[in-house]
């Protein structure tokens, strides 16, 4: 996570048991592929059975391009799935930036914007593998991305 956030990429949490049980990935995107080509297939062939009912059977190649749109289809929900998940761990994590933030100002200690950076990525590690602990996982990560909290005097002017 460390090195994600020093690239500026974003990134994710990931669970304790896809940490320690790795095969875990593997098998989430192996069910992935398969549902889509199940899917797709099951599509398919659900066009080509309407068309041969209709008396269309001369364009049941149809069928098989609908496959092809349904592979694209489920890429592109995949795609955005992602994209959601990322932004949703982004605006929690910079919740508790803020905050992090915050009490550093408040202490008046004089740290770099790496260490506070760092510091927040640890403390939000910690919460959220607390949270898992508690199983309100999505539940906390979902409220600390939509709270709009700002710590108090954080953007005050003297």
């Amino acid at each position: 996570m460390k090195e994600k956030l020093n690239r500026g990429e974003k990134w994710a949490y990931v669970y304790n048991g896809y940490v320690k049980h790795p095969g875990r990935v593997s098998f989430l995107r192996f069910c992935d592929v398969v549902f889509t080509l199940v899917a797709s297939a099951a599509t398919a062939i659900t066009v080509v059975w309407f068309l041969q009912k209709f008396g269309l059977g001369k364009y049941a190649y149809f069928g098989f391009l609908s496959m092809l749109l349904c592979f694209a289809i489920a890429y592109l929900m995949k795609r955005r799935t992602e994209f959601k998940l990322t932004d949703l761990f982004q605006s929690a994590f910079y919740l508790e930036y803020r905050w992090v933030n915050y009490e550093i100002q408040r202490k008046g200690i004089t740290m770099s914007e790496e260490n506070v950076r760092d510091r927040a990525g640890l403390s939000f590690a910690h919460k959220l593998r607390n949270a898992e602990n508690h199983r309100v996982f999505w539940r906390y990560v979902k409220a600390m991305a939509k709270s709009k909290k700002v710590p108090p005097e954080m953007f005050e002017v003297y």
